[in-house]
């Protein structure tokens, strides 16, 4: 299989630590991507089974390079490795504690410009304003540094709410969050190339897309 890099739409740029509201141009982004040599992305979502999520795909015993999105963090195995962190609320404090907390090798991603402990940003290659949720960034960085595969998990786009759902207030609005309003774009990507790599575990996005096999995992 050719590798997706014609499919890519955003461009990456490196976040100067000292003056993290400052960046400059990444020519390559396949430089971003770990010397594992992986070819299949995993992305872990903040889905209400997420775990279940991963214990299924861990029955591959397939290796795969680990993206994190938002406060998955807290719920990944300590003992896993997390290559990439990103969060579509960068700017905000909670993410940018999560950031913060992620250990060296963690490459962190972000596409707001405010956005402090975040390593690279990533920005639309045409002048369209950036309007997608955390989980379709996180597939286009996945498009752009070149995997060949990208799972995800704990990514339903469903009702069923975060992990994390049972200790927010009872006021919080994130209690009952719908992704379902977000299925348009998952459709629309579906049916587009880029559809052919990706997979998903469970949920609406496992219709949309499909779940993974053994083989599949291992057809590159």
């Amino acid at each position: 299989m050719n590798e997706p890099k014609f499919l890519s739409t955003i461009e990456p740029y490196q976040i100067d630590p000292e003056r993290w509201w400052a960046d400059r141009p990444i020519e390559d982004p396949a430089s971003l991507k770990p010397a594992t040599g992986r070819d299949v992305l995993l992305i872990v979502g903040d889905g209400r089974d997420v775990l279940n999520d991963l214990d299924r795909f861990l029955a591959f015993e397939e290796p795969a390079d680990l993206m994190a999105m938002n406060f998955s963090p807290k719920i990944i195995p300590a003992t896993w490795h997390i290559d990439h962190y990103i969060a579509g609320d960068s700017h905000t404090s909670s993410m940018q504690k999560v950031a913060g907390e992620m250990p060296a090798g963690t490459l962190r991603h972000c596409w707001n410009q405010n956005s402090k402990h975040f390593d690279i940003r990533w920005s639309r290659n045409s002048s369209k304003p950036w309007n997608g949720t955390t989980l379709n960034l996180g597939v286009k960085i996945g498009i752009a540094l070149g995997y060949l595969k990208i799972v995800l998990a704990g990514c339903p786009m469903d009702t069923s709410g975060n992990w994390y759902k049972d200790t927010l207030p009872e006021n919080d609005i994130k209690r009952g969050k719908d992704h379902t309003a977000h299925l348009w774009k998952w459709t629309e990507i579906a049916s587009r190339p880029i559809g052919r790599f990706i997979r998903s575990m469970s949920g609406n996005t496992a219709q949309l897309f499909g779940e993974p096999t053994k083989e599949w995992l291992q057809d590159v």
